[in-house]
């Protein structure tokens, strides 16, 4: 029995009997109904690869099934077959998704060549499904680690757009922060997805090569242009290109990048017909744009052609809450790939983890949890296995704040006290003498500050209490 399993919808008892007989001799299993109420019960029942339908049914028109079969989860194929045939109505069958429309009478052969070809599609859709989902899984929302509120608003922010279908996406932020991360998000949660993501970093190509690399050329365009090469703005047709470092591109370049993107069309180096493109672009920078275009070294109009849609992503120093969970992800990931058995972190290495600036970012946190992962056999990342500028930082911290050599000529209890009224005059300073306010700010009761202002002479600091 073959693995698809076809419906025959007509009410000519001839045909629906000769046809299903002719393709089950032919490996598929047929089953064959003549109303379309029939019809909406087996679909409902069975798993139904295709369907072949004809229009005039006794209890209706045959492309009122259409309507039931577009509600099922896996929908199957369908070809509309009537002797009715007009222009009208195999435009309306194909805008409700029809694969084929064929006229009656018909050559069994004819059909079945159609069926096989439908068929082939399906199974095809089907496996590009399969490899968007697990695309989806591996780049979308579901990818990017994070719990604290900037990257949940970013999240957000990446469901929004890629509903929208917004043609247009800028993405600034710090090196290493995860800009093509959030950039390959925006295309596989949109509807591009089972369309190609491009990308290409526009600071590592020189001028020149970079607009070749983006609109192709022809043979013979220059010396070394012995074939006919596609640039990517053509290979990203309906999917996205990503242009990372976009700050870096030449004022040129930029004029000719903002003239495809107001016409949406492209023409090769050496071309002499234009070629309609189709994608979503989304640029990312590590500068300052706005500061650029004020020096004149950035297209203004291109700018604002870009910033229809914004995201920051924030480096990782301004969201801490994101350090151990983006550890353990890049620990399980690397456990995985090197064949390791680290089972977590121990809680002195977190803290020297959450407490560094990450100059580097979330690039920069991979590489020290990988080269930890290569060079160690323990269980567990341990202090020492850190870097020393991870655990050294902290320390330079501390000693910034506290001079150790003053504490030991004062004494602990002296070097205390003397802290102790600082920080207690520069509250009342804040407050303006009002000690409730410096209370709270001190988060002491009011009585302890009176008790403190009087212990430590600082009643000429006081001002009126309300």
């Amino acid at each position: 029995m073959s693995e698809n399993t076809l419906l025959i919808v007509d009410d000519e008892e001839i045909i629906l009997q000769s046809l299903t007989q002719y393709l089950i001799d032919r490996g598929f299993s047929v089953l064959g109904v003549d109303t379309l109420t029939k019809a909406r019960k087996m679909l409902n029942e069975k798993e139904i690869d295709l369907v072949l339908l004809d229009i005039k049914l006794p209890d209706g028109m045959g492309l009122e099934l259409l309507d039931d079969i577009e509600k099922l989860s896996e929908r199957p194929i369908v070809i509309v077959m009537t002797a009715y045939g007009t222009v009208e109505t195999a435009v309306k069958a194909m805008k409700k998704g029809v694969y084929d429309f064929i006229q009656k009478p018909f050559r069994t052969k004819d059909i079945e060549l159609i069926i096989r070809l439908a068929l082939e599609t399906r199974k095809l859709d089907k496996e590009l499904k399969t490899l968007v989902k697990a695309q989806a899984e591996k780049y979308g929302i579901s990818s990017i680690v994070g719990q604290s509120k900037k990257m949940e608003e970013i999240c957000k922010i990446i469901k929004k757009v890629a509903l929208s279908g917004a043609n247009s996406v800028l993405i600034l932020g710090e090196s290493g922060t995860g800009k093509e991360l959030i950039a390959r998000a925006l295309h596989y949660e949109s509807k591009r997805a089972i369309w190609p993501f491009v990308a290409i970093n526009c600071s590592a190509i020189p001028s020149n090569l970079l607009e070749s690399e983006l609109y192709g050329y022809e043979k013979g365009a220059f010396t070394d242009a012995k074939e006919k090469k596609v640039g990517l703005f053509e290979k990203a047709h309906k999917g996205t290109l990503f242009l990372d470092e976009i700050g870096d591109m030449s004022y040129d370049l930029q004029t000719k990048l903002l003239r495809t993107l107001e016409e949406r069309k492209i023409r090769r180096i050496g071309g002499t017909s234009d070629i309609p493109i189709d994608i979503q672009l989304i640029a990312a920078t590590n500068q300052d744009l706005k500061r650029l275009v004020e020096e004149g070294r950035f297209r203004k109009d291109l700018y604002y052609r870009l910033k229809v849609i914004e995201i920051y992503v924030p480096p990782l120093r301004e969201r801490r809450e994101d350090i151990i969970p983006l550890a353990k992800y890049f620990i399980n990931f690397y456990n995985k790939k090197l064949g390791k058995h680290f089972l977590g972190i121990e809680s002195d290495a977190e803290q020297a983890l959450i407490n560094y600036s990450y100059p580097g970012n979330v690039r920069e946190l991979k590489n020290i949890i990988e080269k930890i992962i290569i060079l160690e056999d323990d269980k567990y990342v341990k202090l020492e296995h850190l870097p020393s500028e991870v655990t050294n930082e902290k320390r330079q911290e501390i000693s910034k704040v506290l001079n150790i050599d003053e504490v030991y000529d004062m004494g602990l209890e002296n070097y205390m006290k003397e802290q102790e009224i600082k920080i207690i005059k520069e509250a009342l300073k804040k407050a303006k003498g009002n000690k409730s306010e410096a209370a709270k700010l001190l988060k002491i009761d009011r009585s302890t500050l009176r008790y403190k202002i009087k212990q430590y002479s600082l009643g000429h600091l006081e001002g009126k209490d309300v």
